[in-house]
């Protein structure tokens, strides 16, 4: 079996090393962190794993620091004794594979290796991994290689080009992943300033949203859009925002952004007038 060590065994490091060991697809062996503790943690969650151990006999060095530490670490391997051919695996969204220019002396292949999930919880990441997108770049062969170990944890991998922006690649993940959560709490701000809780809340949003997220992942965002903008209602518009500005005035700029972004996928929905959608812009433009 081959041998996998993580240097920063954080909550994506442990998640995926408890995967792996669960799995049996990689033995667990150095787990390197700046502090012991978490590492003494990572070693009791994954149930494997020797705390600051040696790369040397490593297969896979998986590097799951935060990305302002990744420049510093992944240059700080040229000086370590890595084992012929051991693959290098980044997990940033962000980064790509010029952070790996400092090996390319190194006998080693090279990989981005980013798993589009949240890992706020690694107990649960590690319960709902399944089907979970692991994009690659990088070299041919690891990629590969890669690609066998996810699907072996339940996860799919997808190869993207090596020429893609990163940064707007990892942007367009935040658009719609880190920010939900932000929406959803702007919402249940908006039911207690209207008197609902946010027990009730949640109560009464969460089949909704469900629904609207199945609906825009089966047919688009466009065919899925529902609500004022998309039937070309600048009326209730207008009085959601009169109400807002008065009960929270940062609920109400979100609100007027949102609806104006509304405005242009519900010109593609193509169900209401250019008249109605041309009011609800100048209702929402910030000027």
């Amino acid at each position: 079996m081959k041998r996998l060590a993580v240097i920063g065994p954080g909550k994506v490091g442990r998640t995926l090393a408890r995967l792996f060991h669960d799995n049996q697809v990689f033995e667990i062996g150095a787990l390197i962190g700046r502090d012991k503790r978490p590492v003494d943690e990572a070693v009791a969650f994954i149930g494997s794993g020797e705390p600051g151990g040696s790369l040397q006999d490593a297969d896979i060095v998986l590097v799951a620091v935060p990305d302002p530490a990744l420049e510093t670490v992944i240059a700080d391997l040229i000086q370590q004794d890595l084992k012929p051919g051991a693959i290098i695996a980044h997990t940033s969204g962000a980064l790509g594979l010029d952070l790996f220019e400092p090996l390319a002396s190194k006998d080693v292949r090279c990989v981005c290796a980013h798993p589009v999930k949240a890992f706020a919880d690694p107990a649960r990441a590690v319960e709902t991994f399944a089907g979970t997108m692991t994009t690659l770049q990088g070299e041919a062969s690891a990629r590969a290689e890669l690609a066998k170990a996810f699907a072996a944890i339940g996860g799919r991998t997808l190869d993207l080009p090596d020429e893609i922006d990163r940064t707007l690649y990892h942007a367009a993940i935040v658009f719609m992943a880190n920010h939900l959560p932000t929406l959803v709490a702007a919402g249940l701000s908006t039911f207690e300033q209207a008197g609902v809780s946010r027990e009730d809340g949640i109560a009464i949003a969460g089949p909704i949203l469900r629904d609207v997220l199945e609906a825009v992942l089966e047919t688009g965002p466009a065919a899925a859009l529902t609500g004022p903008v998309a039937r070309g209602d600048p009326i209730t518009v207008a009085r959601h925002l009169e109400k807002l500005s008065h009960a929270d005035a940062d609920l109400a700029a979100l609100y007027a952004a949102l609806a104006r972004a509304t405005a242009d996928v519900a010109a593609e929905k193509g169900e209401a007038s250019v008249e109605s959608l041309l009011a609800i812009r100048e209702l929402t433009n910030p000027g």
